[in-house]
């Protein structure tokens, strides 16, 4: 179900510099928009665009600390204190607690200002809070669950399962309402109630925080082969956690809930989960950042957070550097003792890895492959790290451990790290390991294009085994006919073979597919040449050099042209 928003996050200048921004507090006289050169005489106006520009890179917690400075300015405009609100709510500042009080009927201002008074231990007013949510979409949604909450604080268990049962066959957000309610019932001490209700929650594919929840559940019933089951599914789904699985596995004696405020926080935790529109990850980080107000140790929330600050639903985007230091410093407070310190720690290692921080990046794996000195995945992610750092030299030892690790029979999922390593050995000069690791890697992973593509195409920069080379890119490319890459090496064979013609046609499908990379560009050119048309090969490495190449490819094309084009030259 898409979820609208209460407000929209697009106010332009236009809408908030009106009367009271531009020509002074207490004024009624509208005034013109202020032009840009003006901020440095106008405070408010200064504020504002230094507060616009931080939306406009994703930094929202500097976006509310400039909407403040431009209210003590201007303190009577309301739409500067609404921007300032959500730019507060959505970066987890403080500035929002403080507007919250003037937008009496925003609905994300009150529910702060509930979760506010439910901090205190005063859940009837948090409860007439909740209660006076604006009548829409989101109201209808999270109302509920709130309430019930606020009702078991006030020790009324059947009132709160009463509120929430209502609720159970709603299409999009029964298994939240349901949830919530048996984690009342097992909170309030009433087994029989939560048994029903969790058993009526699927466990088939649970997420993190539901197998925890599940998990806990099963072990203080005394189920504890059902609880293991619960983990091992999880850890299945998802393999990265197994680093978790140990020290989860020894926390879930605990219930997870102990106090309202702790399930009002697992309420926002479990509909964030549920929102996973595109349109919604406004929505899903407001719920995040209260989960996180209401009980700052809900790891999982941390999690799901750090994820969304860096948009990892799209593995095509890569967050900006202001995106993966909000997401760092979501992370940072997870501690050791906690079950998800490593997936924690993982992640944090790659962000600091993808801001150039190699070194930070590895010492942080260092310290978790120290204390889970088994886990050939950690060793592959520092290795992972140093490789695409262009560090191949470091980077071997952690996949020689890990590879030696697999054993004498290494599985089929070992594939990718004799991949890897002689990817490494090949970068650091060592051909004929590299082509025998290459080569044990195809045979666990047969059909893999990657690994076809790199043997094939080393192999005809090698000039060997081309014809063998040919057949391999041939299955390649019917295994993934939209790679350019595979595309082009395909090309780049039959060139080393002398088919020209071929070639030629091949690496244009492979331009066309990466029209931006400049080694198949570069390569077409040499099929032009080869092919008896100097007029299109001098054009494609003419292209191939505005294409920002590296500097050996760029030293070759620089070549080539002098060669083959310097008589022409005036």
């Amino acid at each position: 179900m898409p979820i609208s928003l209460p407000f929209g996050r697009a106010a332009t200048a236009a809408c908030i510099l009106l009367s009271a921004c531009a020509a002074g507090p207490g004024s009624n006289t509208p005034a013109p928009l202020a032009q840009p050169h003006l901020a440095a005489s106008n405070p408010a106006l200064g504020a504002f665009l230094a507060a616009r520009y931080a939306d406009s890179v994703n930094d929202p917690a500097s976006a509310a600390r400039f909407y403040a400075t431009a209210l003590k300015h201007n303190p009577t405009n309301p739409q500067l204190a609404e921007e300032g609100f959500l730019a507060g709510v959505f970066s987890g500042s403080p500035e929002a607690a403080q507007l919250a009080p003037r937008l009496p009927g925003n609905a994300l201002a009150s529910l702060l200002r509930g979760n506010q008074a439910a901090m205190a231990g005063d859940y009837a007013t948090a409860a007439k809070f909740f209660a006076a949510l604006p009548r829409d979409q989101l109201a209808a949604m999270i109302e509920p669950l709130l309430l019930a909450w606020t009702q078991f604080g006030q020790g009324n268990e059947q009132a709160a399962l009463n509120t929430l049962s209502p609720a159970f066959n709603d299409s999009n957000f029964g298994a939240v309402y349901v949830l919530n309610a048996a984690l009342i019932a097992d909170a309030a001490g009433d087994t029989r109630s939560a048994a029903q209700l969790y058993g009526a929650v699927s466990a088939d594919s649970p997420n993190l925080r539901l197998a925890q929840i599940l998990a806990s559940w099963d072990t203080r019933q005394g189920q504890v082969h059902q609880a293991q089951a619960v983990l091992a599914a999880l850890v299945a789904a998802h393999p990265d956690l197994a680093i978790a699985l140990p020290q989860m596995e020894k926390q879930i004696h605990a219930p997870v809930i102990s106090t309202p405020v702790q399930g009002m926080a697992e309420a926002y935790l479990t509909l964030a989960a549920s929102l996973s529109q595109p349109q919604a990850g406004f929505l899903r980080t407001v719920f995040l950042r209260f989960a996180l107000q209401m009980r700052p140790d809900l790891s999982a929330a941390r999690l799901l957070l750090a994820n969304t600050q860096v948009n990892s639903s799209d593995p095509t985007y890569t967050p900006t550097t202001v995106q993966a230091q909000n997401a760092i410093a979501t992370l940072s407070p997870i501690q050791p003792s906690d079950p998800l310190y490593g997936p924690a720690a993982l992640q944090q290692a790659s962000l600091l890895a993808n801001l150039g921080q190699t070194d930070q990046a590895v010492a942080l794996l260092d310290k978790l492959i120290a204390s889970h000195p088994g886990d050939p995945g950690l060793l592959a992610s520092a290795g992972d790290i140093r490789r695409n750092a262009g560090q191949c030299a470091q980077a071997l030892p952690y996949y020689q451990k890990a590879i030696a690790m697999a054993g004498s029979l290494p599985p089929s999922t070992a594939g990718m790290l004799f991949f890897d390593r002689g990817i490494c050995e090949d970068q650091t000069g060592n051909w004929g390991a590299a082509e025998a690791d290459i080569e044990q890697a195809l045979k666990l992973s047969p059909d893999q294009p990657y690994v076809l593509n790199y043997l094939g195409y080393s192999w005809a920069l090698h000039d060997e085994n081309l014809d063998q080379a040919q057949a391999m890119l041939t299955k390649a490319t019917r295994l993934d006919p939209n790679d350019g890459a595979v595309q082009d090496s395909l090309g780049f064979v039959e060139m080393k073979r002398g088919n020209a013609k071929q070639a030629v046609a091949l690496l244009i499908q492979a331009v066309e597919l990466t029209p931006d990379n400049p080694e198949v560009n570069a390569h077409l050119g040499d099929a032009f040449w080869q092919a008896g048309q100097p007029l299109q090969a001098g054009y494609q490495w003419d292209r191939a050099l505005n294409l920002n190449p590296d500097p050996k490819l760029k030293a070759e094309l620089e070549a080539k042209i002098r060669q083959h084009f310097s008589q022409h030259s005036p």
